[in-house]
């Protein structure tokens, strides 16, 4: 008894833990439920209007509440309800402004993103400090929590009691966190499934309204088609038909296709217009009628008004040339009995003049012709017009023929009397034909094969070439040395006697299956076709090369040249023969620049020079236009004083694309082209300016002088260096300032003309130097016999002092002969200290270079330097 007794003891001791544990099963258990009812929801429901109300269950299962809401941020990220259980509440919540929901519990759960437990008497004294605006009827207690996805609070859900013995708890918070993170869950999945179902009825609804519009295209195709077939037959039969009334019946059967045309009538006017002829009719009411005056009917009102018509439901529809239709009211007097329900004509037009009327009618349906009809019935008329003017001519022609005939037998014998006369007549033109077809493809002088012919023999190459692909050809362009010189020397007799000796000479070296052209002046081609290897290419070059070489004796002199061959090789990416002789041309400039008397074969690099240069010069013509170009000045001072004397102006080019680009980058092309002289117009103008622009500096660039390099073309054109003295006048009151640079160049060729244009040039006041000295052959006839003041030293010349000191006796020997003859020197490119300690023992007078200064845009105080003391010693 006593061990039951104290197990009865024991048993009554664990009734309260085991109480304890059961109800905490009953709860989990119902959370458990009450999840899998929430999983279930965000599986089946497809709309959030379906989903909320349900979800009311969930809640009240999980918790024992009175009411609950959720709000959620919206598109435009403001928080704003999204349901509440209570209708009332869910009123009074709707009156607040989306803008104070901060100034709700809900608010401040949003805000901090924490959950928040909330009493009736801390709600209250939330509301007296003015935290909060108090809104719906008075709840007991209030817990909400914030709805998270990830790390992002999208919206709150909050429990409201109103039950004065229901209070929340810790557990009930914890919960409701657990639970807000699988409704979020079910929100997202609930929301995806409304939008895709969403997507899915736009896009079912988007196809089939593209459906129906390609059933209606369909449809409207069909009819095109149809439209389109007919008309062809129409198109055809005009051509083909010969019976007129063979014809009249098929149109009729292909517009009965087209439209309802039971009815149809074709009628002409007479000559004089006065009378209708009803040339096919066909009609189930009226017989084919007679003849008539012309009236005022249907067909007559066709005629007048000139333009295809519809006459339907008391009104006129016509169509102009421009293809706009215009209505009118029906106002003809015609008898009703007699008036068709609808009715469509159009006028038939010969040359600007109606002939008559082709009509269709209808006696029992009025919208049986649409306006889209009359664009076809205009079609239809013009191939009837067409088709009665045919066979109108054959009648007409078959009722000459016979008087042709009479007139040919009249004339046959006439002829035959004539013939023998054309027949001679014939020959000697047939004669005259093959003369002139000689001259018009052979040279006149040396009576080669001229461009002409050429062109037409390295097209039919060409033309092989494609059909055999393993013949292989080439193209020779030969440039003759000298000859300038001997037609300029000798005259134009020694010159073409020289060319016939070439012509001569070439013909020896080529093969007879070979083509020798001249294309005029000095320049020859050659077809060398059906090659074997490129060596057969250099065997002939070289006898063209040696042959030309040897002496040739004109009217008692002995004279020399030398061939200068451009050779392109047969391909087939080659369109035309204009494209083989533009390379071969390439080449042989190519063979020139390397220094005549040779041969080179073409590649694409050559091109790609050919095209860099084309659009070098294009660009230069703009940049010229646009004044592109600005100057930068490098200061020249007195290596002994140390003090700025000057400055020399270097033209630089402001390139849209590639920056500044220096003189050696396009001065060529410009000198090539002549572009030069407008290049160096401005330039001059701009330092006239500059050197304006100094007389009122008080500072020491009151004096100073700037050198501008010039083009020999200003001291050998007479017509520019005028230009040129023209310039300085008008933009410089003190031409003394500044000094014109040119180099050997300018005197190699016409140098008495250049030396009287330096002399000109003297007079106006201006000074004169001798830019790039010692940079090749350089004379010393310029140091006495020219009136230069400046002698420049070119900088590969001072670039020879650096380390050696074999040249300073030669710039000691210039700066001595400088006191005898009137020139100053200067050196260009000084750019170190020991070249500049040389220049100045050997008692050179002035410099530039990067040692000194380098070129500025603008020149003021604050860039020019002066020489370091110590240079002086």
């Amino acid at each position: 008894m006593e061990v039951r007794a104290k197990n009865d003891t024991q048993a009554i001791r664990q009734l309260p833990k085991l109480k304890s544990l059961l109800k905490k099963y009953r709860e989990v258990k119902t959370m458990q439920s009450g999840l899998l009812q929430l999983s279930e929801l965000a599986s089946t429901v497809t709309d959030m209007d379906s989903f909320y109300p349900a979800l009311n269950a969930v809640i009240e299962n999980l918790f024992i509440t009175d009411a609950f809401h959720i709000a959620l941020l919206n598109q435009s990220r403001k928080l704003t309800l999204t349901y509440c259980n209570s209708t009332e509440n869910s009123r009074l919540v709707e009156q607040i402004d989306s803008q104070n929901w901060h100034q709700t519990l809900t608010g401040i759960v949003f805000e901090n993103a924490e959950a928040m437990h909330c009493s009736s008497a801390e709600r209250m004294a939330l509301a007296k400090a003015g935290k909060i605006v108090l809104y719906g009827s008075a709840c007991v207690d209030w817990l909400g929590v914030p709805l998270k996805r990830g790390h992002q609070v999208i919206g709150v859900i909050a429990l409201q009691s109103y039950d004065s013995k229901l209070y929340f708890d810790d557990r009930d918070c914890q919960l409701l966190e657990f639970i807000g993170e699988h409704i979020v869950t079910a929100i997202d999945r609930v929301t995806s499934r409304e939008l895709l179902e969403q997507n899915i009825r736009q896009r079912t609804q988007k196809l089939t309204e593209t459906n129906h519009r390609l059933q209606l295209e369909i449809a409207e195709r069909q009819k095109v088609v149809k439209v389109h077939k007919a008309l062809l037959a129409i198109s055809e039969l005009t051509a083909m038909s010969e019976d007129i009334n063979l014809f009249y019946r098929t149109i009729h059967g292909q517009i009965e296709t087209l439209l309802p045309a039971k009815n149809l009538y074709i009628a002409l006017l007479s000559e004089k217009g006065d009378m209708v002829h009803f040339t096919y009719y066909h009609d189930e009411k009226i017989a084919h009628p007679q003849p008539r005056r012309f009236a005022t009917g249907l067909t007559e009102l066709a005629v007048k008004t000139g333009k295809p018509l519809l006459i339907s439901q008391g009104k006129i529809h016509t169509l102009g040339d421009d293809g706009e239709f215009e209505q009118q009211a029906f106002n003809l007097k015609y008898p009703l009995e007699k008036l068709p329900k609808a009715w469509l004509g159009a006028p038939l037009i010969d040359r600007g003049k109606i002939i008559g009327v082709l009509a269709i009618q209808h006696y029992h349906d009025s919208e049986a012709y649409q306006l889209s009809d009359l664009k076809i019935i205009r079609f239809v008329g013009q191939h009837i017009a067409t088709a009665i003017l045919r066979k109108t001519a054959q009648d007409n022609i078959q009722r000459s023929k016979s008087e042709l005939e009479k007139i040919v037998s009249q004339r046959t014998e006439e002829l035959q009397a004539s013939n023998l006369n054309l027949r001679m007549q014939i020959e000697e033109r047939k004669k005259a034909e093959e003369q002139l077809y000689y001259e018009a493809h052979h040279d006149a002088l040396t009576k080669l094969p001229n461009r002409a012919m050429f062109s037409d023999r390295l097209a039919f190459a060409q033309r092989h070439l494609k059909r055999h692909p393993n013949n292989r050809f080439a193209v020779l362009f030969i440039d003759l040395d000298r000859f300038k010189i001997i037609n300029d020397t000798l005259g134009h007799l020694a010159g073409d006697n020289f060319l016939i000796e070439i012509a001569n000479r070439l013909s020896e070296c080529v093969r007879d299956n070979d083509i020798l052209a001249r294309l005029g002046g000095d320049e020859f081609v050659i077809l060398l076709d059906s090659l074997q290897s490129q060596d057969d290419v250099e065997e002939v070059a070289s006898r063209i090369i040696n042959a030309v070489s040897k002496p040739f004796e004109l009217d008692g002199h002995c004279l020399y040249s030398n061939a200068s061959i451009g050779i392109a090789l047969c391909s087939q990416h080659y369109k035309d023969s204009n494209e083989i002789l533009r390379d071969a041309d390439a080449a042989m400039y190519q063979a020139k620049s390397l220094g005549r008397g040779r041969y080179v074969f073409f590649d694409e690099s050559m091109r790609e020079q050919l095209i860099a240069s084309m659009t070098l010069e294009q660009e230069l013509r703009i940049a010229i236009k646009e004044e592109q170009f600005e100057l930068h000045y490098q200061q020249i001072s007195d290596l002994m004083l140390t003090n700025t004397i000057g400055f020399e102006a270097l033209l630089r080019w402001k390139h849209p694309t590639k920056g500044i680009l220096t003189p050696s980058e396009f001065l060529y092309m410009a000198e090539e082209t002549g572009m030069i002289l407008d290049i160096e117009t401005w330039v001059i103008s701009q330092v006239c300016s500059q050197l304006k622009s100094w007389l009122d500096d008080e500072d020491e660039h009151q004096n100073a002088f700037i050198g501008v390099n010039l083009s020999g073309r200003h001291l050998t054109q007479a017509n520019q260096l005028n230009k040129l003295i023209g310039l300085i006048k008008d933009h410089t009151v003190e031409p003394e300032r500044l000094i014109l640079e040119f180099n050997e160049s300018a005197f190699s060729k016409n140098n008495e003309l250049a030396l009287k244009g330096l002399r000109k040039l003297k007079e106006l006041g201006v000074k004169l130097a001798l830019d790039d000295y010692g940079a090749g052959q350089s004379s010393f006839n310029f140091l006495h016999n020219y009136p230069f003041e400046f002698i420049k030293l070119d900088r590969s010349f001072i670039r020879t002092l650096n380390g050696n000191d074999k040249n300073l006796s030669l710039v000691k020997a210039l700066h001595e002969l400088g006191g005898k003859f009137g020139y100053r020197l200067v050196a260009e490119g000084i750019e170190s200290e020991e070249v500049l300690q040389k220049l100045m023992t050997v008692g050179c007078d002035f410099g530039q270079g990067y040692h000194i200064s380098r070129p500025e845009k603008i020149v003021n105080k604050s860039n020019v330097q002066q020489l370091k003391p110590q240079a002086r010693a």
